[in-house]
């Protein structure tokens, strides 16, 4: 017995010894942010409820493990906000008397923002993982939620549940994706605002909504670097009838929706430049509502993007200009751009009011997408030290078309235009419209300041104002405590 014991124990070393040992790496990574707004006359007019004041924390830590040749890694990352001060909470105070906080009460648990600091507010952000193809073969693949995003976000910058496969073979980058965006309509009674309720769908329903796309970018040279994208989007959400379910079926099972896009970046001596195009066209615009379940009017329109960059020293000079179609609301298809996701932050990306609100974009003045907007202008950024960089911008955005600002209601046809909404510069009775219909939106004027006093840890400050073509200046102002690592 003894010498058979001391045979396997030589032979457990021996195995132990010729396996492959296993190392993983462990990296975790956050963001904090702590932010303080102040938005006046949101909408163009100065009347109760249009000046937003508030206070947010938001906070976005992040867990990866990979193997030792990160052949596998999975990736969590969480987000806690945006949590208002003062806004829900959970119990504190005393457990007989007379609270604050109401003792043990809990008031708006899903904000987590008033005494108690006792919310249920942590989200998912991204769940994923990411592996490598075996036998050299130059892919990876990436399944779960994940960032989707296309170029300047014209069309989509937001987070999405799918498998997106992608790689490179210099000079040439590739990625497939399919992302799945609505398992289709609730199933069950919609939950009251403020609280938490499961939302059902049904998978015995042919009613999602998916997304099939790829994406191609190739390094010809440092002057010419072109890519292009494109997606089909099969939304079937519409459609909840089926033949057999109790239910119509319905006339038209798609709502099909198509994009494609080109984007062309590049570097000539000094000066750099970005230029993107997208196209889309879609059965009753990206919801597949636009027109009624009987009849969905096709939205099918196009947007542009462009800029220049010219550092000279310190100081770096950012000219840039952007289209995008609209609505001619002249009773057929829409003509206008149908974003389907967008978070566009002004021509060339570069603007704090204008489109999505860049970085600061805790309360919004206008639309996230170029849609129906021509606009041209410019910023500058100045680093006289490392740590600090100061910016000042304007752009003037105009109507691509004036019936195209959907709150313009000549012509009855409003129920059908696709597009933004500025009711204040509509030809609306006063003094909810301005009983002219305005063929521009108006002008920003920007100034901001990026202070890196720790490592990762910034203070920013930004001061921005959108004077209007007609109505009320639109002002922001931000301070914002900013930690990244």
């Amino acid at each position: 017995m003894r010498k058979f014991l001391w045979v396997v124990a030589v032979g457990a070393l021996v195995f132990a010894m010729a396996a492959p040992a296993m190392a993983l790496d462990f990296k975790f990574g956050s963001e904090y942010r702590v932010r303080f707004t102040t938005g006046v006359n949101n909408g163009f007019v100065d009347a109760p409820g249009t000046n937003a004041r508030s206070i947010h924390l938001r906070v976005r830590p992040r867990f990866d493990v990979s193997d030792d040749n990160g052949n596998i890694q999975a990736t969590l990352r969480l987000e806690i906000g945006d949590v208002e001060f003062g806004n829900g909470g959970g119990a504190s105070g005393e457990t007989n008397g007379v609270s604050l906080s109401g003792g043990s009460a809990r008031v708006g648990p899903g904000a987590g923002g008033s005494f108690g600091n006792d919310g249920v507010n942590v989200e998912t952000k991204w769940a994923y993982i990411d592996w490598m193809m075996p036998f050299g073969i130059p892919l990876r693949v990436r399944a779960g939620a994940q960032p989707w995003f296309l170029p300047k976000g014209l069309l989509v910058d937001d987070d999405a549940y799918g498998i997106r496969a992608y790689g490179k073979v210099n000079p040439v980058s590739y990625e497939a994706f399919w992302y799945r965006l609505s398992g289709g309509p609730n199933r069950t009674a919609v939950p009251a605002a403020g609280t938490a309720g499961v939302v059902t769908t049904s998978n015995l329903l042919d009613n999602n909504y998916d997304i099939y796309g790829g994406k191609l970018d190739v390094a010809i040279m440092p002057w010419l670097n072109p890519g292009v994208y494109y997606f089909y989007a099969d939304n079937r959400v519409n459609c909840t009838g089926e033949p057999g379910a109790g239910t119509p079926a319905c006339a038209d099972r798609v709502r099909e929706g198509h994009y494609v896009g080109v984007t062309v970046t590049g570097k000539v001596g000094i000066v750099s430049y970005d230029v993107d195009w997208a196209y889309g066209t879609a059965d009753g615009g990206p919801t597949g509502a636009l027109g009624g379940a009987a009849t969905p009017i096709k939205v099918k329109g196009w947007a542009a993007d462009a800029a220049v960059h010219f550092p000279l020293g310190p100081v770096t000079i950012n000219i840039a200009g952007s289209y995008g179609t609209g609505d001619k609301r002249d009773g057929g298809d829409s003509e206008a751009f149908p974003s389907l996701a967008a978070s566009w932050n002004g021509p060339g990306g570069g603007f704090e009011m204008i489109g999505s609100g860049g970085p600061f974009d805790q309360i919004e003045f206008t639309q996230d997408s170029p849609v129906n907007l021509w606009t041209i202008g410019g910023w500058v950024t100045y680093n006289p030290v490392k740590a600090l960089t100061l910016k000042a911008g304007a752009a003037y955005a105009g109507f691509s078309r004036t019936n195209g600002n959907c709150a313009n209601a000549g012509g009855g046809l409003s129920g059908s235009c696709f597009g933004p909404s500025y009711t204040r510069l509509s030809n609306a009775a006063p003094p909810a419209g301005n009983g002219t219909a305005e063929d521009s939106l108006g002008t920003e004027v920007h100034l901001r300041a990026d202070y890196e006093i720790w490592t990762g840890f910034k203070l920013q400050g930004q001061a921005g104002w959108l004077i209007p073509s007609s109505g009320d200046t639109a002002a922001e102002y931000v301070f914002q405590m900013y930690y990244n690592f």
